[in-house]
């Protein structure tokens, strides 16, 4: 089980709101003064519709799995009592991505908000806050990039390929993308904002290197564990 936090408890699952997520919630309000709050709201509720939608996923597999909300991005780890497949590891990682999208499409459907017409969408700050948590958010999840949901499928894929190797050309791939997408942000002054933002993912994607060299093993926190009891989770994060 996680620890260090309270647990709560939605839908059977047990959840842990970490502090470094209300660090983020309170820097998004920071922010944006004016529509700040709103967005931190949309956040807290796509985060969990997230997350709800790989636990319930991987609850299906058998596992009993347990939210995370944290700096920058959630978790639902969980240890399946087999060892799975990359389609099953896949499945569970668009699953999060997925629900976000349905269930932010859905909800700018019944406020009578057409999600593909973006001057209508910011005629509303609700509509505006929920369309940017909900299905933009949940696609951009989908790039195949670690440690979003997309990059978890690449890894899966990669390391069903080439399994001594993958999970390490995942991470390469993913650190090179980042690289590049902060050097371009630092050097235009109209998204120099998002280059910490890149700066952070980029350390998120190099940590689990870390271990590896200091132990000598590969242990990424994508990588399906063994049946047996004591086994690392699998991560499947936003």
């Amino acid at each position: 089980m996680m620890t260090g936090v309270p647990a709560l408890r939605l839908l059977g699952f047990p959840v842990k709101v970490k502090p470094g997520f209300l660090a983020f919630l309170a820097l998004v309000m920071i922010w944006n003064p004016g529509v700040g709050w709103k967005f931190a709201i949309a956040i807290t509720i796509f985060s969990l519709i997230h997350e709800l939608g790989h636990a319930t996923a991987a609850k299906r597999l058998g596992a009993q799995p347990e939210i995370a909300l944290d700096f920058l991005a959630g978790s639902t780890r969980y240890t399946p009592p087999r060892p799975i497949t990359p389609i099953e590891r896949a499945w569970v990682a668009v699953s999060g991505p997925a629900v976000e999208i349905v269930l932010g499409l859905v909800v700018l459907g019944v406020m009578r908000v057409n999600p593909f017409d973006v001057p209508q969408v910011f005629d509303s700050q609700v509509a505006g806050v929920i369309w940017i948590a909900g299905p933009v958010f949940g696609f951009l999840n989908l790039l195949p990039i670690l440690p979003l949901d997309g990059g978890h499928v690449l890894s899966g894929v990669l390391e069903s390929i080439w399994p001594s190797r993958g999970g390490i050309v995942a991470i390469a791939f993913s650190a090179a993308v980042t690289l590049a997408v902060g050097v371009v942000t630092f050097l235009e002054p109209a998204v120099r904002w998002l280059a910490p933002f890149a700066l952070m993912l980029l350390v998120l994607q190099i940590w689990p290197l870390v271990p590896q060299r200091t132990r000598g093993t590969r242990r990424h926190a994508t990588r399906p564990a063994p049946a047996e009891p004591g086994a690392e989770p699998v991560a499947s994060e936003t």
